[in-house]
């Protein structure tokens, strides 16, 4: 079982965002939805740290949005981030979750964490 350094789910009325780190250093999302709270869809994507560098670009009020495509075990992605007012929303295909403010400014130091420590020999 491979360890979990950061885990954190941000879960709403009816979906979820998790964000994790492992000790191998490999960061994901995981975006879950379900109809009836008690089954849920999920779709699990890898990030690297340059996709997280764009992601705390928009958490940081440096853009307003970023995209891009991911590919994760030959299952490509495309990505949306953007901002509008108070908000902040991540979507990939049917999936999406919007953050609080409080709850963008804890994504933005596990990723700022995450950042760092895919890069150091730790």
């Amino acid at each position: 079982m491979v360890k979990q350094i950061i885990s954190k789910a941000f879960f709403g009325k009816n979906n979820c965002l998790k964000a994790y780190l492992n000790e191998n250093l490999d960061f994901y999302f995981e975006f879950g939805k379900t109809e009836d709270e008690k089954t849920w869809s999920w779709k699990k994507v890898k990030m690297n740290d340059d996709e997280l560098g764009q992601i705390l670009n928009v958490l940081e009020n440096n853009e307003q949005s970023v995209s891009f495509f991911h590919d994760y075990k030959g299952e490509k992605t495309q990505i949306w981030i953007n901002k509008k007012d108070k908000f902040l929303f991540i979507k990939v295909k049917e999936l999406s979750k919007s953050l609080t403010t409080g709850e963008q400014f804890v994504l933005r130091e596990l990723i700022k964490y995450a950042i760092l420590r895919i890069n150091m020999n730790i």
